[in-house]
């Protein structure tokens, strides 16, 4: 798992104590497929406390390729011109 988070993009990371006993930890990253065809986006969330350690990850995959035809089909159009004639 190290070699594929070095790979990844980080979009959240948070570390809080809900109470001097219990830790709770998330991270959130986005990567590539090691094929490159699919996004994953990975969710994992420690928790420490004096009872339980626990540890859950989820992770939603989607194609490149839709993703590229939703935002061309539901994106903000944007029009860049050289301002040649």
């Amino acid at each position: 798992m190290a070699s594929e988070q070095q790979q990844s993009l980080i979009l959240q990371q948070r570390v809080a104590w809900q109470d001097p006993a219990n830790l709770h930890c998330r991270e959130i990253t986005l990567r590539l497929s090691p094929d490159c065809r699919q996004l994953v986006l990975s969710r994992y969330t420690e928790h420490y406390g004096p009872a339980l350690v626990r540890w859950i990850e989820r992770s939603h995959t989607v194609m490149v390729s839709d993703v590229f035809r939703w935002l061309v089909a539901n994106g903000e159009l944007g029009v860049v011109s050289s301002g040649t004639k």
